[in-house]
Protein backbone atom coordinates (compact mmCIF):
# COMPACT_ATOMS: atom_id res chain seq x y z
CA UNK A 1 0.00 0.00 0.00
CA UNK A 2 1.12 3.40 -0.89
CA UNK A 3 0.52 5.01 2.61
CA UNK A 4 0.84 2.72 4.79
CA UNK A 5 2.33 3.45 8.35
CA UNK A 6 5.73 3.30 6.87
CA UNK A 7 4.98 6.40 4.47
CA UNK A 8 2.86 8.45 6.28
CA UNK A 9 5.79 10.61 7.61
CA UNK A 10 7.78 11.08 4.46
CA UNK A 11 4.19 12.51 2.91
CA UNK A 12 4.04 14.34 5.64
CA UNK A 13 7.25 15.85 5.95
CA UNK A 14 6.62 16.56 2.11
CA UNK A 15 4.19 19.10 3.51
CA UNK A 16 6.54 20.81 5.74
CA UNK A 17 9.09 20.79 3.44
CA UNK A 18 6.88 22.66 0.77
CA UNK A 19 5.57 25.07 3.58
CA UNK A 20 9.04 26.00 4.48
CA UNK A 21 9.48 26.39 0.83
CA UNK A 22 6.61 28.93 0.09
CA UNK A 23 7.46 31.08 3.78
CA UNK A 24 11.00 31.60 2.10
CA UNK A 25 9.57 32.20 -0.86
CA UNK A 26 7.52 35.16 0.35
CA UNK A 27 10.04 36.46 2.41
CA UNK A 28 12.58 36.84 -0.40
CA UNK A 29 9.89 38.44 -2.45
CA UNK A 30 9.06 41.14 0.17
CA UNK A 31 12.56 41.46 0.57
CA UNK A 32 13.52 42.06 -2.90
CA UNK A 33 9.81 44.58 -2.70
CA UNK A 34 11.44 46.52 0.09
CA UNK A 35 14.83 46.52 -1.52
CA UNK A 36 14.46 50.41 -2.78
CA UNK A 37 12.90 51.48 0.72
CA UNK A 38 15.23 49.59 2.15
CA UNK A 39 18.61 51.50 1.00
CA UNK A 40 16.67 54.83 0.56
CA UNK A 41 17.51 55.17 -3.45
CA UNK A 42 20.72 55.70 -2.35
CA UNK A 43 22.51 52.43 -3.58
CA UNK A 44 23.93 51.96 -7.00
CA UNK A 45 22.73 49.68 -9.67
CA UNK A 46 25.61 47.82 -9.86
CA UNK A 47 25.05 46.89 -6.60
CA UNK A 48 21.42 46.63 -6.41
CA UNK A 49 22.35 43.71 -9.27
CA UNK A 50 24.36 42.14 -7.44
CA UNK A 51 22.79 41.74 -4.11
CA UNK A 52 19.92 40.45 -6.14
CA UNK A 53 22.41 37.92 -8.13
CA UNK A 54 23.43 36.74 -4.42
CA UNK A 55 19.84 36.31 -3.38
CA UNK A 56 19.05 34.39 -6.14
CA UNK A 57 21.78 32.09 -6.10
CA UNK A 58 21.18 31.68 -2.39
CA UNK A 59 17.46 30.67 -3.17
CA UNK A 60 18.14 28.24 -5.46
CA UNK A 61 20.21 26.63 -3.15
CA UNK A 62 17.87 26.44 -0.40
CA UNK A 63 15.21 25.41 -2.20
CA UNK A 64 16.76 23.26 -3.65
CA UNK A 65 18.08 21.61 -0.29
CA UNK A 66 14.72 21.87 0.70
CA UNK A 67 12.65 19.94 -1.82
CA UNK A 68 15.45 17.22 -2.70
CA UNK A 69 17.65 16.18 0.10
CA UNK A 70 15.63 14.52 2.17
CA UNK A 71 14.46 12.36 -0.67
CA UNK A 72 18.02 11.74 -1.86
CA UNK A 73 18.94 11.05 1.34
CA UNK A 74 16.43 8.34 1.23
CA UNK A 75 16.87 7.13 -1.82
CA UNK A 76 21.47 6.60 -0.81
CA UNK A 77 20.33 4.45 1.63
CA UNK A 78 18.02 2.59 -0.27
CA UNK A 79 14.59 3.43 0.59
CA UNK A 80 13.20 4.19 -2.84
CA UNK A 81 9.42 3.90 -1.78
CA UNK A 82 9.44 6.77 1.10
CA UNK A 83 12.03 8.89 -1.70
CA UNK A 84 9.73 8.21 -4.10
CA UNK A 85 6.87 9.59 -1.53
CA UNK A 86 8.54 12.36 -0.46
CA UNK A 87 9.82 13.79 -3.58
CA UNK A 88 6.29 13.68 -5.25
CA UNK A 89 4.19 14.79 -1.77
CA UNK A 90 6.56 17.82 -1.76
CA UNK A 91 6.10 18.58 -5.64
CA UNK A 92 2.86 17.68 -5.51
CA UNK A 93 1.88 20.12 -2.12
CA UNK A 94 4.15 23.11 -4.01
CA UNK A 95 1.49 22.37 -7.31
CA UNK A 96 -1.48 22.49 -4.99
CA UNK A 97 -0.32 25.93 -2.94
CA UNK A 98 0.59 27.39 -6.55
CA UNK A 99 -3.01 26.32 -7.57
CA UNK A 100 -4.18 28.32 -5.09
CA UNK A 101 -2.30 30.92 -5.45
CA UNK A 102 -3.76 31.87 -9.11
CA UNK A 103 -7.18 30.97 -8.16
CA UNK A 104 -6.60 33.82 -5.71
CA UNK A 105 -4.87 36.55 -7.85
CA UNK A 106 -7.98 35.57 -10.53
CA UNK A 107 -10.98 36.21 -7.61
CA UNK A 108 -8.70 39.16 -6.59
CA UNK A 109 -8.60 40.57 -9.73
CA UNK A 110 -12.01 40.16 -11.65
Amino acid sequence: MLFSRDYRRPFWLGLAHAVLVIVYVLFVSLLIMQMSYLFNGQIAQVLQMAFGLFLLILSVAVCAWLIFYEPIKKLLHHHFKAATVMLLSTIGWLFIFMIIFIMGLVFTLV
